[in-house]
């Protein structure tokens, strides 16, 4: 027989594993516990940003011909924290910051036309950031495609673009027909306007619906229904090069998307820019000649994509 004294430690040995036993477990379970909260966690942080194939959208590296274009359509989600950033870079050997946002917003669609430059690669970087500053990005790769034949142009020689004072010749002007019309006219044709005239703070100043300063000097724009944006991109080119262009491989390779600006400002005789209008068309304008002043005009020609 085990005399009492014995048997009583067994039990209180027996008690004491039988408590590490529990205590052991219950660790274990807390700690499974904290850890799948914090992955849990760790994962609703984290912010994703897709390429989706949104009505034929890019979603995989490409290669397109110069001016070439193609549709980007772009989602994002904050991960349990709003979006704070949103950016665009396009790197061609120089970085260009096509575009920096701010906002605050716990999701994100965005459609973009991506246009093809002349750089043999340009590697397209879309990049968002939460507001715990963790960031996400996702990058297309867009090749250069040799072109095989170049496109047909319109030469429109003779135009002439009123300031917002001048009563006589209109400013606003539809392509690639060169038709120009005059405030009224044009607010009748929003759809076709693609070009406004106007002479303020930068002087002769080629601009369009879309620009921001526009209605600063035809009010009225402010309540257009339509505003199609042409941007513009300064060049090196003569009179004689603009003359020489008989299809439009000069008119794209002197258009450098990334650097297309609203408005082509301080223009004067001899200078020939390049555009784009909202419908993609690509072309030169040749500055003839400049009457300064709200009263005068701009004289020009333009060479457009048909």
């Amino acid at each position: 027989m085990i005399p009492f004294f014995k048997l009583f430690e067994m039990k209180k040995y027996s008690y004491r594993c039988f408590r590490c036993a529990v205590g052991f477990i219950v660790s274990v379970v807390v700690l499974t516990l904290a850890v799948a909260c914090s992955d849990e966690s760790a994962t609703d942080n984290v912010p994703v940003i897709q390429l989706i194939p949104d009505n034929g959208s890019l979603i995989s590296d490409t290669t397109l011909p110069p001016g070439g274009s193609v549709p980007v359509t772009i989602r994002a989600l904050g991960g349990g924290s709003n979006i704070t950033y949103f950016g665009i870079r396009m790197f061609d050997g120089t970085t260009h910051y096509v575009l920096d946002s701010g906002m605050n917003a716990a999701s994100l669609n965005f459609n973009q036309i991506l246009y093809k430059g002349n750089s043999p690669v340009e590697e397209w970087t879309f990049v968002m950031m939460n507001h715990d500053r963790q960031k996400a990005s996702v990058t297309l790769t867009i090749g250069k495609k040799n072109v095989t034949g170049w496109g047909a142009i319109s030469t429109l020689d003779h135009l002439e673009l009123g300031a917002q004072s001048n009563m006589t010749a209109g400013g606003f002007l539809s392509m690639p027909a060169g038709e120009v019309y005059n405030y009224a006219q044009a607010a009748a044709n929003q759809p076709g306007i693609d070009m406004i005239y106007y002479y303020g703070e930068y002087e002769a100043t080629l601009s369009s619906p879309g620009e921001s300063d526009a209605p600063a000097y035809f009010p009225d724009l402010a309540s257009w229904s339509t505003k199609n944006e042409t941007r513009y991109d300064t060049t090196s080119l003569s009179e004689q090069d603009f003359y020489r262009a008989f299809n439009d491989s000069l008119l794209i390779v002197s258009y450098e998307p990334v650097n297309g600006k609203r408005k082509a400002k301080n223009l004067t005789a001899g200078m020939v820019v390049a555009f784009r209008t909202q419908s993609g068309k690509i072309g030169l304008a040749f500055i003839k000649n400049v009457i300064p002043g709200a009263e005068g005009k701009l004289e020009c020609a333009v060479k457009i994509q048909k």
